[in-house]
């Protein structure tokens, strides 16, 4: 078993799981209707990413970094909370550094498809955090928290979805 400790809250299922990629444990939230077998495989699958998706999340994340570190422009400095400096240069796995995970949420699926939707805090955007969003093992959303789910609509166009650009 994967999932820990799962019990009843006010917002539905909860406990907690081990991502190995970051060696940390985090929450795992159900959605009410959510079966546990299909949330024990999302877990799984969390902890199975290949290694092609994990790049794709490094570069997705370092894209966003340097984007609002330009947004913030001369104000940068208020903001900074980075343990590193990230720059063109920056190795992307580098980036890890500065993302801490907090929770998987498993959606309601949609089809057979395995959805993994992660809320997650990051150094450069404390407001509004990060969402990583993987359907099948592909990267389809990184950026700022929107709780738009894993079965949500992924523009290709969306700037804010960082995860454009990255294949380019």
């Amino acid at each position: 078993m994967w999932i820990k400790d799962l019990h009843d809250t006010e917002y539905g299922p909860e406990g907690k799981m081990r991502w190995e990629l970051f060696d940390e444990e985090i929450s795992v939230s159900l959605d009410e209707n959510v079966d546990i077998s299909y949330a024990e495989k999302c877990a799984e699958a969390l902890n199975s990413l290949p290694e092609e998706t994990v790049r794709d999340i490094w570069e997705a994340a370092k894209r966003y970094c340097l984007y609002f570190i330009d947004l913030c422009g001369d104000e940068w400095d208020e903001y900074n909370e980075m343990t590193i400096k990230v720059t063109e240069e920056t190795p992307t796995e580098e980036i890890k550094s500065q993302i801490y995970p907090s929770f998987l949420i498993v959606d309601e699926p949609e089809d057979e498809r395995i959805g993994l939707h992660l809320e997650c805090n990051c150094s450069w955007e404390a407001e509004h955090g990060l969402e990583i969003t993987i359907l099948d093992n592909k990267l389809v959303y990184l950026g700022a928290f929107e709780g738009k789910g894993a079965w949500g609509k992924f523009d290709p166009d969306d700037e804010w979805n960082f995860v454009n650009g990255v294949k380019e």
